[in-house]
């Protein structure tokens, strides 16, 4: 028989609506029922945590990230990788979509493979969702931290050998869709039912306009390694922010992206269309802020999806309730797995963030388990 616990006292955002001093009953994994439970539905055994004046929100889901806790996904054993699953759990982070930058063909199938594999054997880390892949097809003047070395043409022939070796895992694809062969990639990605993502890219506006028509249906940290805005020439950037079909990533530390931007982006694009994603590198867990390479450039932040929500309230003047969803029930929309993440309803899982009311986390509960943070 499944066990019960009972998260009550606590003031609740699904996140589409808010339940004062509600109450989550967990049966097993999954969430049994939401709102007010009086004691005559509490199951004899339950396990009773008590959280006044806290609040609970859904598990934290994190479609883009490259590490964590001294560990780069790249250049890491399963063991390793694992060790850097975990401590995105202990921030808050229930389901995640590990990122692949731009490596050699043949460390991108091994890193495939890894992750595969772990999906398939070890609990307690976060829900694999699937798999992100950043580059390879990239442009050369906006790679980033990208290695310049295994930046290549599109080989459609290395993409469905990636598909294949992940077991239909690959979920999302960053690609440049100005450079020469981009899109029939963008194509054949829509097809696999694989959102075909736009970012480290040059194009102009018109391009960026193109690209969405061909199915384009993600930003890939917006303004980021982008052509930005200009007045005569609004860019990628400005294609992917007026489109009202396209979700954008958004890195909420405050250093990727000004302040005044994040709340350009909140005015300008539909909230529901907004994902906040914490890029992560491989010294998330050990510092706060941003990465950076040798040469000054940008490598990754370093700031969980908690303290990107505090920011973004304190940013964008708005209250915990709007912003939430980006980093709860978006990417499962974006995802299609907004039937079981994302959201605190019956019969979903039960991933549950508890924080206090300055937005610090205190305590975490992954399919029903309890993980407190260190």
């Amino acid at each position: 028989m499944s066990e019960f616990k009972l998260i009550r006292n606590c003031n609740i955002y699904t996140p589409l609506r808010e339940i004062k001093n509600g109450a989550i009953l967990i049966q097993g994994e999954k969430i049994a029922k939401v709102g007010q439970v009086d004691d005559s539905e509490i199951p004899p055994g339950t396990k009773i945590f008590n959280y006044d004046k806290k609040i609970a929100v859904p598990g934290f889901i994190d479609i883009h990230l490259h590490g964590g806790g001294g560990i780069d996904f790249l250049d890491s054993s399963p063991d390793s990788i694992v060790k850097a699953l975990k401590v995105h759990l202990q921030n808050g982070t229930t389901s995640l979509l590990p990122s692949i930058m731009t490596t050699s063909h043949k460390n991108a199938l091994d890193t495939i493979r890894a992750f595969v594999n772990i999906k398939r054997s070890i609990p307690d880390i976060p829900d694999i969702i699937g798999l992100n892949l950043e580059g390879p097809y990239i442009s050369m003047e906006k790679s980033g931290a990208h290695r310049t070395q295994y930046i290549r043409k599109p080989s459609l022939t290395e993409v469905q050998e990636y598909i294949r070796t992940s077991e239909g895992n690959i979920k999302i694809m960053t690609v440049a869709p100005e450079i020469e062969g981009a899109s029939d990639i963008i194509h054949f990605l829509s097809k696999q039912d694989i959102i075909p993502a736009a970012g480290h890219t040059n194009a102009n506006y018109e391009q960026s306009q193109q690209a969405v028509d061909s199915g384009v249906r993600l930003a890939t940290h917006l303004f980021n390694a982008m052509r930005g805005i200009a007045h005569r020439e609004p860019g990628a950037a400005g294609a992917f922010l007026l489109n009202d079909d396209v979700y954008t990533e958004a890195v909420a530390d405050g250093i990727h992206l000004h302040p005044s931007i994040l709340d350009l982006i909140t005015r300008v694009k539909p909230k529901e269309k907004i994902v906040l994603v914490t890029d992560a590198s491989k010294y998330y867990g050990i510092t706060q802020g941003a990465s950076f390479t040798r040469d000054g450039k940008l490598f990754g932040s370093t700031t969980a999806l908690s303290l990107a929500l505090k920011n973004m309230t304190q940013f964008t003047g708005m209250p915990l309730e709007k912003i939430l969803r980006m980093v709860t029930i978006n990417p499962a929309k974006l995802l299609k797995v907004e039937s079981q993440k994302g959201i605190l309803k019956r019969g979903c899982d039960a991933d549950v963030v508890i924080m206090d009311e300055e937005m610090n986390l205190r305590d975490v509960f992954f399919r029903g388990k309890r993980f407190t943070p260190s």
